[in-house]
């Protein structure tokens, strides 16, 4: 599967929490990110 770019405009200061609060957490922020737009997703699929 081919992968894209998906950018966000979001404040710099979020963006900086996000980041230290995800090492903190030994998480990699954009890993993260794709987790919840998947599980978003899957979540409001819709049946076809």
């Amino acid at each position: 599967m081919k992968k894209v770019n998906f950018n966000i405009r979001i404040e710099e200061e979020l963006r900086e929490q996000f980041k230290k609060t995800a090492e903190e957490n030994v998480q990699n922020p954009s890993a993260l990110v794709r987790r919840w737009i998947s599980e978003y997703v899957e979540k409001h699929k819709k049946d076809s």
